[in-house]
């Protein structure tokens, strides 16, 4: 799942929703986004399981990288093979896992498998994923039909590309400030 959808990068584009000839530049442009957004705004946008392994110290809560953090789904020590009941440890969606009280805090090093991002992405990521790639789209082409820049074909233009500074400077303004990032 992209942030937005071939269908809305072709409205914000003014392409018309028949016209085929950009569909595998726009899918490319259209799937970059999500991850090029998540490293902005430090979140995982797009709801997608997680495995990340943690050093536990037996502790009554520990932190999660990945948010927002929807359910965890298992905690397992990688040495071992124990196996937490998550049924006894509750998250939060900014990470924090906290151990029930009466219950056995996790130990060692663990692999935490558990669901990230968004079940729907918010309107606004989607509208500054539009802007982005309306500037990115006019900067290859210039504004309008007119077609600008020195390469030829989609392909040319669609290899390597990164977003530039200018696209999210314009688009921060509806995105907001990145999630602040806590050691």
């Amino acid at each position: 799942m992209a942030i937005i959808t071939r269908a809305q990068a072709k409205l914000q584009l003014n392409i018309d929703s028949t016209d085929t000839s950009h569909d595998a530049e726009l899918d490319f442009y259209c799937n970059a986004l999500t991850p090029a957004i998540e490293e902005y705004k430090h979140e995982v946008i797009e709801l997608r399981e997680v495995r990340e392994d943690v050093e536990l110290h037996g502790r009554s809560r520990f932190r999660l990288w990945s948010v927002p953090v929807v359910d965890l789904v298992s905690v397992i020590d990688v040495v071992t093979g124990t196996v937490w009941d998550v049924a006894t440890l509750r998250v939060n969606s900014s990470g924090v896992v906290r151990v029930l009280p009466g219950s056995v805090a996790p130990r060692g090093l663990c692999e935490v498998v558990y669901n990230a991002g968004y079940d729907d992405v918010p309107m606004n990521y989607q509208l500054g994923a539009l802007i982005v790639l309306q500037d990115e789209w006019e900067t290859q082409r210039g504004v309008g039909d007119v077609e600008g820049g020195v390469m030829d074909t989609a392909e040319e233009r669609a290899i390597g590309r990164q977003f530039t500074p200018d696209s999210f400077r314009r688009a921060r303004t509806v995105l907001g400030a990145p999630r602040p990032i806590v050691g």
